[in-house]
């Protein structure tokens, strides 16, 4: 059993933080009915970048799409009819938590907002994610890029000296505010233990991007700090980044002095470690082009490999810069239990990520691939609705699912 076994989502989201939010719960224990469009489901459905994934065929999913939905059921439902509606409502008063992710003022339209449903499960947790909190921005449309740029995000990433804004190759915005949200319903249903009551809970994805910049937060506002993009470094710490080597690159991160000076001595050079120009982390920050300079010249005469063996074996913390190929290959070799296979009815065996959360005695585990579209309906229906296979025939005639 998983740590949220019992719990029932109805997981109203479409595209990346949603559904990621979603797919976290499922991962825990928690039965997640997807609510999807019955002619075109989710959107992430037609995002590919394998060729092996025919985003034609929306109804396997493309690779995006296969790689955030795993652990739930799909029903499709079309929300603008009224038995959609209904179906919907049916299924709030059967769940302990339901999640979406439209622009403002769709849900309460089709007549299944928060006071709606609240109305009819008092005890029901209501989870909204959007791209923006209530105010100036809530109406705007927003994805991961508009919240990145917004929150400045891609403006202290690239090169050093860059002034083209640089999106970071992965959906912060949208992962980040997928995982806080998570964390928002945890701590709701720990709420209603004790009053016995459901509430609302937001996150936006802004909110949630700003919460991750948080280290800057005092720098900028209270110290005037301004900050550019720093490649691989880091604007609070020094040595902490990738330096060249013969073959490629390797990280380093000395986060202490000590450490500072171990390094020092395993390149060669304990001089910089009592250098006064460098002695501290402060120094070193106000001195950063003139040592990173010196140790880039020192790191270029090895391999990755070499540094990697001698850095390690003098507990320098250290790591080579990988590609994804290289990282999921060894992500396989360190933690088997990360990387994990499924069958799917459509495209044979699945590579998915395991869980990255560890429970000694309620473990979670991976039990349903990704959803073809549609694929539970005729399950959720019937086992969970109790309609009878004449009312599904009637529902499908009728154009609701």
């Amino acid at each position: 059993m998983g740590p949220l076994e019992g719990l029932k989502v109805l997981d109203f989201t479409h595209g990346v933080a949603g559904p990621y939010c979603t797919m976290v719960l499922a991962d825990l224990g928690c039965e997640v009915i997807k609510i999807e469009k019955p002619d075109r489901g989710d959107p992430t459905r037609y995002m590919n970048v394998s060729d092996r994934f025919n985003s034609e065929i929306p109804r396997v999913g493309g690779d995006y799409f296969l790689s955030i939905n795993r652990n739930k059921k799909s029903l499709g439902v079309d929300m603008k009819t009224p038995e959609g509606v209904e179906i919907c409502r049916d299924l709030a008063k059967w769940a302990d938590i339901a999640i979406q992710n439209f622009r403002p003022g769709v849900m309460p339209r089709l007549g299944l907002g928060y006071a709606e449903l609240s109305a009819i499960n008092p005890t029901l947790l209501y989870a909204n994610i959007s791209a923006y909190s209530p105010g100036p921005l809530e109406d705007k449309p927003g994805m991961d890029v508009a919240v990145q740029a917004r929150s400045g995000v891609m403006r202290i990433t690239g090169a050093p000296g860059s002034t083209d804004p640089l999106r970071p190759g992965a959906s912060l915005a949208d992962f980040g505010g997928g995982i806080y949200l998570a964390t928002a319903i945890m701590a709701g249903l720990f709420e209603r233990e004790r009053s016995g009551k459901g509430q609302e809970i937001s996150v936006s994805l802004l909110d949630a991007t700003m919460s991750m910049l948080i280290n800057y937060s005092v720098a900028v506002k209270d110290g005037g700090a301004e900050l550019g993009p720093m490649g691989s470094g880091h604007p609070q710490l020094v040595p902490y980044q990738a330096f060249p080597s013969r073959d490629g690159h390797i990280v380093i991160s000395a986060g202490t002095n000590k450490i500072y000076r171990d390094l020092c001595a395993v390149l060669g050079r304990p001089e910089l470690g009592t250098d006064e120009r460098f002695r501290t982390n402060q120094n070193r920050v106000k001195n950063r082009d003139i040592l990173v300079a010196a140790i880039s010249e020192l790191t270029a005469s090895k391999t990755t490999a070499e540094w990697l063996d001698i850095l390690e074996a003098h507990e320098v913390p250290c790591a080579p810069v990988n590609n994804l190929v290289e990282a999921y290959d060894q992500l396989e070799q360190t933690t088997p239990g990360m990387v994990r296979r499924m069958m799917h009815p459509a495209v044979g065996e699945l590579t998915q990520f395991g869980i990255p959360f560890r429970f000694s005695r309620t473990p979670g585990d991976l039990v349903l691939p990704p959803p073809m579209l549609g694929e539970h309906t005729e399950e959720v229906l019937g086992g969970i609705l109790g309609r009878s296979s004449e009312q599904v025939a009637a529902l499908r005639a009728a154009g609701a699912i």
